[in-house]
């Protein structure tokens, strides 16, 4: 697994994940690559978003990101596609795997990941930011439920 994350002025490094996932292991991520970016951002004036996974909305990692002061935007249950992130994740999938690409080591994988990602236009990124407003009427409109973005 990967986890990334984004603002209007650039992207967290890149987090490749080993084995199952557990709040524990999440909060160590957001310590270690969202903190230091939201640091180097500056201010306070921004929001996270993640989807509704068992390890996202646990109570030990609501706590880790109310003590750091940190605002989490919510998203309908079971519909992740209000996160421009999951648009991020189709882009790159496209750049990984154009022209039939395939891969025989998880090395050669991470590289091509880690191509796109860093690869990725700056501009892409801020127009997805920008359609938030949108998104979040989208939502409000189908009173929480899902969305196909």
């Amino acid at each position: 697994m990967v986890w990334a994350a984004f603002g209007f002025n650039g992207q967290v490094d890149l987090a490749f994940l080993d084995g199952r996932q557990n709040s524990p292991k999440y909060k160590v991520i957001l310590e270690n690559h969202l903190m230091p970016f939201a640091e180097n951002i500056g201010g306070r004036n921004w929001e996270y978003q993640h989807d509704n996974a068992p390890t996202h909305t646990s109570s030990a990692t609501k706590n880790y990101l109310n003590s750091k002061n940190v605002t989490v935007l919510e998203g309908p249950p079971m519909s992740p596609y209000p996160n421009p992130i999951e648009n991020v994740w189709g882009i790159m999938s496209r750049k990984v795997y154009e022209n039939g690409g395939q891969f025989y080591s998880v090395n050669a994988l991470k590289t091509a990941i880690e191509t796109a990602w860093y690869n990725l236009e700056p501009e892409i990124l801020q127009t997805l930011i920008m359609s938030m407003g949108k998104r979040v009427y989208d939502v409000l409109l189908k009173n929480r439920k899902t969305l196909n973005y």
